[in-house]
């Protein structure tokens, strides 16, 4: 985990209504590190791979080591994942992915988005009585399922970015093998799984999630071969597969028995008309030295992106890691992230304005006029809920590929179609039925996403420093900003970023969109109780959560080079991989 020492403390400054701009310097360690230390990160020679569960893991590892790259073996990775995870993932769901090339040091995104279908109209909702596509009552209607864009998006990354030595077949043999033959859930899932029944109980088809009627209880051994025929369909004869003939049919049918309008066409058309048929370049910023690569919009990815804008001028460290100071400062900046960046959360053809505008020095500088170190800023903005799995690869080439997939809300709508074994995706609910807003639901388009996977690289070399990512509804930019300042400014390794509590701006209720709701911070345990009388001094409204309830916090997994939280090691371990899992999930980190 590299040295410690010990870290200089200065005062902190005020200014009338803003911080003063001062200096930082990055140091290591901090002298209490060993304090919270849950487990160690990963350390290897050649490639890492991590991701929610060890036997999906195992399968990335075991893929690089037939030749594969990074790609190859995320999207083998995450195919492993839905199998053991359809809570949270799945290919009736999206994916976005980004990789970092080395032979020529560019970074480039694949967005697996799909597109709502060409009769979703705001008029629909509105004669299906919807006033609110949050509530509760309205979780399982088929009108929030747009196009499943998951499979296109995975052999879209191995076509672009794939090494090329493995066959389609290769990569998703091993998910199709583990669905076919069975495997055992691990407890944390398993425990969501059960308390998360209900959205999918609704189902023609709740027996293909269930053992003998029941949810898999920890340990029991969960079959899936209606999914595994879907993984070796694919494997055979291409993305038609799923986006044509039956399987297109099924899903369409399925929808429609729910309310929805998706159609066979529109499942096809996703061929024709892809929202990214070639990669592009993520939008970046420098921060201390290193540069951090965010998708583009309809992501929240910009999200992070201005809140490191912001808080690149401050001197976070002299604040302490998880003060009162700290958290005040960083929640104010994510608000006004969230709020400046709005409404370009959506399709990009339905913003006018340029993304890039939201980067600039100057616009930063207006946000950090806003900050005042005293008192949070009221905002009001409306939440809703997702679900979603990480993983993240680099492979002995140098090369790295973050990969994200989600069904947006646990089990989706719930809805899982004939012989397909997955549920449907709920990501069209994110949309906005106010017809001013850019995330207007309607037709076409492609709706706001929550899924960001991230990659950092170094300023000076353009090497690959880091893969990461973040799930876990809008929490997703928030978990980027406080991993990443826990290994840029507190010197962290991946695995003890990891660890520490974290908190969250918004509110925790997955089915609750009020206004007001980016007053609340909520506070995981860890994190000294005597700041809430502090912070709600300043006008946050506080909650703290334990237990299983921290899952509102999200879970994350990191892949890095020391130099991003050890300066010092460039001449020693700067060659290594560190890797860290979420210890909030099964995860699982594995090397060679």
């Amino acid at each position: 985990m590299g040295g410690s020492s010990s870290s200089h403390s200065r005062k902190r400054k005020f200014h009338g209504n803003r911080y003063t701009i001062i200096s930082t310097v990055i140091s290591h360690h901090p002298k209490n590190m060993d304090l919270y230390i849950l487990n160690s990160s990963t350390v290897s020679k050649n490639a890492s791979v991590c991701s929610d569960q060890p036997q999906a893991t195992k399968i990335g590892i075991d893929i690089l080591k037939k030749g594969g790259n990074a790609a190859d073996a995320a999207v083998a990775t995450m195919a492993a994942v839905t199998v053991l995870e359809p809570l949270s993932c799945g290919i009736g769901g999206d994916c976005h992915s980004t990789f970092y090339r080395n032979k020529d040091k560019v970074v480039l995104s694949v967005n697996g988005s799909g597109r709502t279908g060409m009769q979703s109209t705001l008029d629909k909702v509105r004669a299906a009585g919807i006033k609110d596509p949050m509530a509760r009552e309205c979780a399982n209607h088929g009108l929030w399922v747009s196009v499943p864009g998951a499979i296109a998006g995975m052999v879209s990354v191995v076509k672009h970015f794939g090494s090329g030595k493995l066959s389609l077949q290769e990569i998703l043999d091993p998910a199709a093998k583990l669905a076919e033959e069975g495997v055992p859930i691990p407890y944390k899932h398993a425990m969501m799984w059960d308390t998360c029944q209900n959205t999918f109980r609704h189902s023609t088809n709740a027996e293909d999630l269930l053992i003998d009627g029941k949810t898999p209880a920890p340990g029991d051994i969960i079959y899936a071969p209606k999914l595994a025929k879907v993984f070796r369909d694919v494997a055979e004869s291409g993305v038609e597969a799923f986006y044509g003939g039956r399987t297109a049919e099924n899903i369409a049918k399925a929808v429609q028995g729910n309310g929805g309008v998706l159609t066979a066409e529109d499942m096809h058309n996703h061929l024709l008309d892809p929202p990214n048929p070639n990669p592009i370049e993520p939008l970046s910023v420098e921060f201390r030295g290193f540069r951090i690569w965010e998708m583009r919009p309809n992501t929240m990815g910009i999200v992070a992106l201005v809140a490191f804008n912001v808080l690149k001028a401050y001197d976070l460290k002299v604040l302490g890691h998880n003060s009162a100071e700290y958290i005040h400062l960083l929640a104010e900046a994510t608000k006004h992230a969230y709020l400046e960046s709005w409404e370009f959360l959506c399709d990009p053809k339905c913003c006018s304005k340029q993304v890039q505008e939201l980067l600039t020095e100057e616009f930063a500088q207006k946000i950090r006029n806003k900050i005042d170190p005293n008192r949070a800023y009221k905002a009001d903005v409306q939440f809703m809920g997702s679900n979603t799995s990480y993983v993240a690869a680099v492979d002995p080439e140098g090369n790295g590929c973050s990969f994200i997939c989600s069904v947006s809300s646990n089990f989706g709508t719930g809805i899982i179609p004939d012989d397909c074994g997955f549920v449907l995706h709920d990501r069209a609910k994110s949309m906005s039925i106010e017809e001013d807003s850019t995330n207007v639901f309607g037709p076409n388009k492609l709706p706001l996403h929550s899924i960001i996977p991230a990659i950092v690289t170094e300023v000076a070399t353009g090497d690959l420093m880091a893969v990461l990512g973040h799930v876990g509804r809008w929490m997703q930019p928030q978990g980027h900003l406080q991993v990443l300042l826990n290994m840029i400014i507190f010197g962290m390794d991946p695995q003890v970023a990891l660890n520490q509590p974290r908190f969250f701006v918004g509110d925790p209720r997955p089915y609750i969109a009020y206004k007001g709701s980016l007053q609340g911070v909520c506070l995981e345990g860890g994190i000294d109780t005597a700041l809430v009388p502090l912070l709600e001094s300043k006008g946050h409204n506080c909650r703290y959560f334990s237990g299983y309830k921290r899952e509102v916090f999200g879970k994350g997994h990191v892949i890095a080079r020391s130099k991003l939280f050890d300066p010092s090691s460039a001449s020693r371990s700067s060659k290594s991989w560190w890797a860290g899992a979420d210890p909030r999930s099964d995860g699982c980190a594995m090397g060679f």
